[in-house]
Parts: C-alpha cells; sequence; structure tokens
C-alpha cells in the first residue's frame, strides 16, 4: 500500500465507523450538531490515527486499535451512566491508573472477567495483527499527513470559549458528541479560577473566647435508609445518631454526587464553595486543586491557633490527596501507614480503629485545639461482595428483604459501626476539658442497584448531624436549616459552635494568615 487513496480511504473509513459509534453512547448525541463539533471529531480522528501509525506503522491496526479505544470509553461511560447516573468525561482518564493500583474500587462493578476477556482479545487481536499485517513502508510520510490535517479540523473546531460547554456532562454529549466533549473538557482544564470573592472562609469570623475541639466526619456512603426502607431497617442500628440529633441539629445534605466521588462532597464542604463555580474542576476538584484553591476551613483554623490534622485510612496518593490536604490547609495528614492489619473490618479499615485514632488526637491536644477531618473507608463497596449471616440479620434487620436486594445488609451493618463510631467520638470529645463540637455528614448515597429496583431509590441526599459538648459559648447557637447543601455545611459547622461571620469585612476579604498559607501552597 503506497500513500494513495487507499491509505486515505481506510482512514475516512475508520472515521465514518467512529460517527457512528459515537451514537452508542448514553445518553445519545444528536443527529444535528454544529459543524465545529464534528471538526473536532474530526481532528482527533485523524491525529489518533497519525499517532497509531507512529507507534505501529500498521494501518489496519491502527484503524481496529482506535476504534477499540473508542468502544471501551464508551462502553466505560454507559456503565458509568447506570451505577453513578452520569457519562464518563475526560477527568475520569485519572481513574484508570487508580484501576490499576486499586482495583478492588473499580473493577468489581466492571467485572474481573470482562477484564480479563478484554485484555485477552486485545492481546490476541495485536499479536495477529503484528504477524500478518506488514509494516506500512512509507509510515513518515503518512504519520505528517494525517497529523496535519487533524491539526487543521481542530483548529476549524474553534477554542472552548466558543464551544461554551454547560458542565452537565449528559447534556454536553447530547450536543457536543462523547468524543467531542472528551476534548472540550480537557481543554477547560487549563483554565485558572479566581473564587476568592465567593468563598466563605477567605472573610473574616469572630471565634469563641475558648476555642473548641472540632471533628469533621465525613462518613463514607453514609446516609440514613431508615428513611427510605423503615419496614425493613431496625430503627435502633442508628440509636447514637438519634441521641446526638436530638441533643444538637440534623438534616439532610444535598451533595454533588452519586455513588462515588467523594471528594465533589469533600472539597465542597472544605472550601464552602458550590461546585457550579468550579466548572470542569467540580468533577474531581484535587486533579487540578492549584488552579482554583481558596481559603479553606482548615487554613481559617489554622489561623486562628488550630492545630489542622486530616485522617483517612487509606493511601495516601488516592485522589491526590497527599498534595491536596497540605494545600487545604492542613499541617499533618494521617493515611493507612499509620494503621496495622488488626485495624480492618473486611477489606478496609474499620470505623472503630478510626475511631479510636481520632480519639488519641483529641486527648494529645490538651493545650491547643485541634480540627480534625476524618474520612471513614470501612463503608466502601462493593457491598455485593460482602455476606451477611443470619444471626445478623435479624439483629439489623425487622424482616427478609426481596431477592435481588441483599446488598442492603452489609450496608446496614456498616452504617450501625459508623453510628458505634458516634459513640466513640462523643466519649472522647466530652472527656475533654476543651469545649468540643462535631459535624458528621455523608459524601454520597451507595451503589446499591439491586435495592434501590426492589426497594426504591433514594433522592440522593445524604445526612448530616452537628453536636458539641458545651451549649455555653460565647454567641448564641446559630439555627441551622435541616436542609443544607455540601458547600454549606462547612459555615453552618462554625456558625452552630458560636462562631460568627464578620459583616464588617465582604467576602473575600481574607485575614492575612490565610491569605499568606493559601499564595503558600499554591
Amino acid at each position: 500500500m503506497s500513500i494513495d487513496f487507499a491509505l486515505i480511504a481506510l482512514a475516512m473509513l475508520g472515521y465514518k465507523v467512529s460517527l457512528v459509534l459515537d451514537y452508542a453512547a448514553k445518553p445519545r448525541p444528536r443527529v444535528m450538531r454544529h459543524l465545529r463539533h464534528f471538526c473536532v471529531h474530526t481532528g482527533l480522528w485523524l491525529m489518533g490515527f497519525a499517532f497509531e501509525m507512529l507507534l505501529f506503522q500498521r494501518p489496519w491496526f491502527a484503524l481496529f486499535n482506535l476504534l477499540g479505544l473508542q468502544l471501551l470509553l464508551i462502553i466505560i461511560s454507559n456503565m458509568k451512566q447506570r451505577f453513578l447516573r452520569e457519562p464518563f468525561f475526560y477527568t475520569d482518564t485519572e481513574y484508570f491508573w487508580d484501576a490499576i493500583k486499586h482495583p478492588r474500587l473499580y473493577l468489581p462493578f466492571f467485572g474481573i472477567a470482562n477484564t480479563v476477556l478484554g485484555f485477552a482479545i486485545y492481546g490476541a487481536a495485536a499479536a495477529l495483527a503484528f504477524y500478518f499485517e506488514s509494516a506500512y513502508s512509507q509510515w513518515p510520510t503518512a504519520v505528517l499527513l494525517f497529523a496535519g490535517a487533524g491539526a487543521v479540523a481542530l483548529l476549524l473546531g474553534g477554542s472552548l470559549a466558543r464551544a461554551q460547554p454547560s458542565w452537565q456532562p449528559s447534556a454536553d454529549i447530547q450536543q457536543m458528541g462523547f468524543t467531542p466533549a472528551l476534548w472540550r473538557y480537557a481543554q477547560a482544564e487549563r483554565q485558572v479560577l479566581d473564587l476568592h470573592q465567593q468563598a466563605p472562609f477567605a472573610q473574616a469570623w469572630q471565634s469563641p473566647t475558648v476555642l473548641p475541639h472540632l471533628v469533621l466526619l465525613q462518613s463514607e456512603s453514609f446516609f440514613d435508609p431508615r428513611r427510605y426502607y423503615a419496614d425493613y431497617v431496625q430503627p435502633q442500628v442508628l440509636a447514637q445518631f438519634d441521641q446526638m440529633a436530638a441533643a444538637g441539629q440534623s438534616g439532610v445534605l444535598q451533595v454533588p454526587s452519586w455513588g462515588a466521588n467523594t471528594v465533589r462532597t469533600e472539597y465542597a464542604v472544605l472550601s464552602g464553595l458550590e461546585p457550579s463555580l468550579l466548572g470542569v474542576h467540580q468533577f474531581n476538584p484535587y486533579r487540578r486543586l492549584a488552579k482554583h484553591c481558596v481559603p479553606s476551613l482548615a487554613h481559617y483554623l489554622r489561623s486562628i491557633g488550630y492545630k489542622t490534622i486530616c485522617v483517612h485510612p487509606y493511601a495516601a496518593s488516592f485522589y491526590r490527596r497527599n498534595t491536596a490536604m497540605p494545600l487545604l490547609g492542613f499541617d499533618e495528614f494521617i493515611d493507612i501507614r499509620a494503621f496495622t492489619k488488626d485495624d480492618y473490618f473486611g477489606a478496609y479499615v474499620s470505623d472503630a480503629a478510626l475511631g479510636r485514632k481520632v480519639t488519641e488526637l483529641v486527648q494529645a491536644h490538651t493545650e491547643q485545639p485541634v480540627f480534625v477531618h476524618v474520612i471513614t473507608m470501612e463503608n466502601h463497596g462493593p457491598l455485593h461482595w460482602e455476606t451477611v449471616s443470619a444471626n445478623e440479620a435479624k439483629a439489623l434487620m425487622q424482616q427478609p428483604v426481596p431477592k435481588g436486594a441483599e446488598d442492603l445488609l452489609p450496608y446496614v451493618r456498616h452504617i450501625q459501626h459508623t453510628d458505634q463510631l458516634l459513640q466513640q467520638l462523643q466519649q472522647a470529645l466530652a472527656a475533654s476539658p476543651r469545649p468540643a463540637g462535631l459535624c458528621m455528614f455523608g459524601d454520597h448515597v451507595p451503589i446499591m442497584s439491586g435495592v434501590y429496583q426492589q426497594l426504591g431509590e433514594p433522592d440522593g441526599s445524604t445526612d448530616y448531624l452537628l453536636w458539641r459538648t458545651d451549649s455555653t459559648v460565647d454567641h448564641p447557637q446559630a439555627s441551622v436549616s435541616d436542609s443544607l447543601t455540601a458547600a454549606q455545611l462547612g459555615p453552618a459547622f462554625l456558625s452552630f459552635m458560636g462562631f460568627n461571620a464578620d459583616s464588617g469585612l465582604t467576602t473575600g476579604q481574607a485575614p492575612k494568615e490565610i491569605s499568606a498559607s493559601s499564595r503558600q501552597h499554591r
């Protein structure tokens, strides 16, 4: 095959198949779309074909390799739509590496058999291609031709400003197409945002005379299932939650994620920023944190004398927390290395072990107030890999669940452990000579597709709890709404603990300590 119409025809055949393949994505892209989106698709196909030719010099293998990658992404996207209510987009590419490092968090939903079969098919196809297809002799010319044409097509596709993504991934795929939407989201990651004017912790707060210990408990996949499955779940599994809610305040929390993507809720709580302000950064805030970082709850508390600690019993690099937590104002980040094999319940560090660690931290800080942000791990799925004994089920449930809804049993067992964690923390904080307060919230609802099909689907909100040891604070307790967004929870916690936002400063006027800290870590 020479650099002639045969090679061009092959590339164009693949391009047409790629256009058709895009319509397999859910939601399905519109047939009639702006020309710029087709230019982007054309440019990406041609650049991809050129890259494959550069790597392998085999035109047919390049075509099938590129189409196979597109099909794989669409399959993953459709599965993500099924489990997490949203399609695949560019920032999700980071999770391919995470799936290799932490397979238990991802492969059960894609299927281990499917993964093995996919790699086997690809390996066989690659071997056959290299055996039966000869290298294309004029591949350098082909690479230059297709790369140049692809670059021209991408230029014709225009800038991100002209594309105007909505940052609603499903709507953007319908409007642009699956492949062009990936490109637009990738372009957007280069944007730097200045959100100090919208950041509640970039303003001054009036603090109580005696600074209380503060614990912010981020509970994995926590929501109160009794709100939806009261006929099945024993009410006493959250007895401690109920007792503390009666003494404090509680309500539902509107969170920006469903089933996964913990850091969206986490960052909203710590930054006080509504996710819609972040544009493309809302989907994985820690991926490009320096491009939109603002003074956080931890920054503010550190500026007034707190020791700020984050505890997460998992790999420090997961979600890039090892770099994100210093940027967010934490003095110390305690990860999985602080725990032993005896601290596990099932596949993850138990809530009980986490409670012991937080108790140690509170007891160790007698002279200095401490802010501990706790991120639990025990309740992380996959729930369908767990078993619950008949005796456990009787203690947890009022009646047997329908066939297909068995995931509710291990879930309720885990939230009962979370309830016991609340008791540990209440006792530790109550024993402290310093006033103390606790804010607990769920990051997202769990993945329990069978439960939702059989018993009904929740609305996606989780639950929060505010509790304190001492009701005699310098300022009257603020009234907190029984329905908050994740971004409202951090300021609500401070208000509940007797901190008052200084109305004399407009939002964005940060105390010098916070501004300096933010600049230092940027």
